[in-house]
């Protein structure tokens, strides 16, 4: 059964080792020269055990992976397709999971956090990479906004593009993951 939430959480409520959060998403990506956003729409499955499952149905089918391991990409074949690695990629992984789940203590080492309560009963948080921190070459600032879910990202990058992400539908259900969603996780096929 889905985990409800509270509609009054002044922050999200972090998702839990034996949970996970699935949802739908709208990715607008401004780049510098173009006159209008691309755009993608899809569906997420987030466990913080196993990662992030980026699943893109329009304008084309697309599967990746964000994990331990790096970020990969699914083919139609099945076939898992590593797209980086490394210590950079596994905090850029890491980032965007907490984020998505609302664990910001995770984020503390890398980032100055400004938290601030809206009028209504929601969340804002703005996210500055620290100056210590290696996702500074890549990310200028982070904001997120919700209640009780993350409703809105923006990743802004050092270059002046900068990424709109809505989610929508979120749930938030408890373990095992379902086999289709599990098996992107382990051998990059899906049922």
């Amino acid at each position: 059964m889905p985990k409800t939430l509270q509609a009054e959480a002044a922050r999200p409520i972090p998702i839990t080792k034996n949970e996970y959060l699935r949802g739908t998403f709208e990715l607008s990506r401004h780049l510098d020269g173009f006159e209008k956003p691309l755009l993608s729409r899809g569906e997420f499955v987030l466990s913080p055990q196993h990662g992030l499952i980026w699943k893109t149905t329009i304008p084309f089918p697309a599967i990746t992976v964000f994990d331990e391991g790096g970020i990969f990409t699914i083919d139609q074949n099945g076939n898992r397709n590593a797209m980086a690695k490394g210590t950079e990629t596994r905090q850029f992984v890491t980032m965007i999971s907490s984020v998505l789940s609302g664990n910001w203590d995770s984020l503390e080492s890398d980032f100055d956090a400004t938290k601030k309560d809206r009028e209504t009963t929601g969340w804002h948080i703005t996210l500055t990479p620290s100056a210590n921190s290696i996702v500074g070459n890549q990310i200028e600032l982070i904001t997120a906004q919700g209640n009780p879910f993350v409703q809105e990202v923006v990743i802004t990058k050092p270059s002046s593009d900068h990424d709109v992400i809505t989610f929508d539908g979120q749930l938030i259900e408890t373990v095992p993951l379902p086999s289709e969603f599990n098996d992107l996780f382990t051998n990059g096929t899906a049922e």
